[in-house]
């Protein structure tokens, strides 16, 4: 069983899957917390320079201004009956006997919602624009209950979203349950008996053709109840509900009427089980030129993590066409589950609801593009987090770029277009490893906010400085949102709208795409000839530093002689030994990548049979780093 996952892993893996470039970013206005956070959660609006960060006792309310970040704090204690109460209870955890803040979503343009735990008795607050809590009219923080708005545990999965005013919650308690929780529309549930443990991930609105036609979708993991022996006990699932319900009139008066749920496969239809917990999800909405796309983050039985991308026209269209799960009558023409308003002639019969009350699931299940993950990560780390952007390229082609926080601090940046997904870079912005906890991308300004449990940072989408000052380094980087500038000869940031300067960038994000930079850049020289004498006796490695861990590396001598090289993480070093027996000569190490040919070192290597006073040298990469006694020409 084992050797056939890991066949099926490599079978899955077409695409680049390890980052090309790796990035330590030391600039980066990074923001720690002193005693580290148990539950971190971000808000953020777009085109604002405001991050809202919450954790244990206070909302973190961030303001960015270029490299720097100024933190404003507001202090959202645990009330002392709701504590006193927590600490008494059998068993308490002390640490969870605090107000841990779980929820942050904006209503509308003057007051966000701000939910806690309240040492197990939730609570939410309103704040105002100018950061300050809403006051009642005694001078006290305005604050209602938050029982059926957030959960009463920091460690309790949940999931919220507000849309026009409204706020939807997904509580993973002893009866889960998908609630419009909070606002100005009819307060609504699902039925007990519709969710099965559920243990929710995330949430997204889906915006229809029509206003009416919006729709709000729910990501989580629920008990397989149907699971064979040789199945996972879980099941990745997907809930949606119609903005515009109101609940019924006669039967489901205060629950969900287009309550509907399918389910979620990262894998083909022969071996759905494979990747079958979802850890995160998002919905990239439909761009100019690009259909809008479901990314989300499994995991399989053994740990491994892999991305899957779901086109939004077939989930969509699933729930409108396919059959519900154990109903063998015919369908009414007017289907469970459309989105009509509550007092249209085409409002749900009894009838209908009568069907939906029992039978909430529909019968398609949701497979990925290709019926395969886009990559798994076959590393040591997993993917925690993901949120996705829309870039159009030089060509005003549309582009997706995911974003994918790993449980070791680092982020993958990763471009995904048509059959093609390559993972850019590897960014490390952080000083201590822990998981990605909370990520937030503003495309209106260019710029990524992540988070862990101990720092808080924001990074540029268009990092294109990175890529270095010559035309093929900067194409080669497949990062849509930089292009080589002929007239400026630099890698410069594309705009995310087209016009006629960007047309002149040059970029190349196809495979087996022509070279752009024929006649753009000059012949990079190589590093300064490194002179080496040695005795024959010795033993050295020469060391060729990773320029790109997706390029070919060679080393060569005289021009004509091919040596083989070990690669050990950052260099691919060229060890002499019984195989490849020391000579004198020009030995050079150069990559090719996509057609591109790069000198990145050279030494002339010479054979001294004199005797040579002992020199302990020991090199950084890019230099020589021999364990001999040399002497340096």
């Amino acid at each position: 069983m084992r050797s056939l996952y890991l066949f099926l892993l490599s079978a899955f893996c077409s695409a680049q899957k390890i980052p090309r470039l790796k990035f330590t970013l030391k600039d980066s206005p990074v923001l720690s917390f002193e005693n580290g956070e148990k539950s971190t959660v971000l808000f953020h609006d777009a085109g604002s320079e405001q991050l809202y960060v919450g954790g244990r006792g206070a909302l973190r309310i961030l303001t960015y201004k270029e490299s720097e970040v100024n933190q404003t704090q507001v202090p959202l204690l645990a009330d002392e009956k709701a504590e006193k109460n927590c600490r008494s209870k059998p068993g308490a955890v002390q640490a969870e006997c605090d107000n841990y803040i779980r929820v942050i979503q904006r209503l509308n343009s003057s007051s966000i919602i701000v939910c806690g735990t309240n040492a197990g008795s939730p609570k939410c607050w309103f704040l105002s624009n100018d950061t300050r809590l809403q006051q009642d009219k005694r001078g006290q923080a305005l604050a209602i209950s938050g029982e059926s708005l957030a959960p009463a545990s920091p460690s309790q999965p949940a999931a919220a979203i507000a849309v026009e005013g409204s706020l939807y919650s997904a509580l993973s308690q002893d009866r889960s349950t998908i609630q419009r929780s909070y606002g100005p529309r009819k307060l609504l549930r699902t039925e007990d008996k519709w969710l099965a443990k559920a243990e929710f991930v995330t949430a997204a609105l889906v915006p229809g053709k029509e206003s009416h036609l919006d729709e709000i979708y729910f990501f989580y993991n629920e008990v397989n109840k149907t699971a064979g022996l040789d199945e996972e006990p879980v099941k990745a699932q997907l809930g949606r509900v119609c903005k515009v319900d109101e609940g019924g009139k006669s039967l489901l008066v205060d629950f969900w009427t287009t309550f509907l749920q399918a389910r979620l496969v990262c894998g083909s239809p022969t071996h759905p089980q494979r990747f079958n917990q979802l850890h995160d999800a998002v919905v990239l909405g439909e761009g100019r030129k690009g259909q809008g796309m479901l990314y989300g983050i499994f995991a399989s039985a053994w740990g491994t993590t892999a991305v899957c991308a779901y086109s939004m026209d077939k989930v969509t269209r699933a729930f409108k066409t396919s059959k519900l799960k154990g109903y063998t009558n015919i369908l009414p023409a007017h289907r469970p589950g459309t989105c009509v308003p509550y007092n249209s002639p085409n409002a749900p019969s009894k009838a209908v609801l009568s069907i939906i009350k029992d039978y909430p699931e529909i019968e398609t299940v949701i497979y990925p593009e290709g019926q395969r993950p886009l990559y798994v990560l076959q590393t040591n780390d997993t993917y925690t987090k993901v949120v996705a952007d829309r870039v159009l390229d030089a060509s005003n082609t549309s582009r997706s770029v995911l974003y994918l926080g790993t449980d070791k601090g680092k982020i993958h940046k990763v471009l995904q277009t048509g059959g093609q997904t390559v993972i850019i870079a590897e960014l490390s912005p952080f000083r201590r490893d822990a998981p990605i906890s909370g990520m937030a991308l503003d495309a209106f300004t260019g710029h990524l906010y992540v988070a862990t449990e101990f720092e808080v940072t924001r990074l540029p989408l268009a990092d294109c400085g990175q890529y270095r000052e010559t035309c093929w380094k900067c194409v080669l980087a497949k990062d849509p949102y930089c292009g080589w500038d002929p007239d400026g000869k630099k890698c410069s940031a594309i705009s995310g709208e087209s016009n006629d300067t960007a047309s002149n960038f040059l970029q190349n994000l196809d495979p087996e795409a022509e070279d752009v930079c024929e006649g753009a850049a000059e012949q990079v020289a190589p590093e300064a000839l490194k002179k080496v004498s040695v005795d024959p006796t010795s033993y050295i490695y020469l060391p060729c530093p990773l320029r790109s861990h997706h390029a070919i590396y060679t080393w060569v001598k005289d021009g004509s002689k091919q040596y083989p090289c070990a690669m050990d993480g950052h260099s691919c070093t060229l060890r002499f030994g019984e195989n490849a027996p020391m000579d004198q000569g020009l030995f050079k190490c150069t990559a090719t990548e996509d057609g591109y040919l790069e000198e990145i070192t050279a030494y002339k290597l010479t054979l001294n049979a004199a005797c040579i006073p002992p020199l302990s040298v020991t090199v950084a990469a890019g230099a020589l780093f021999l364990v001999v006694t040399i002497l340096l020409l």
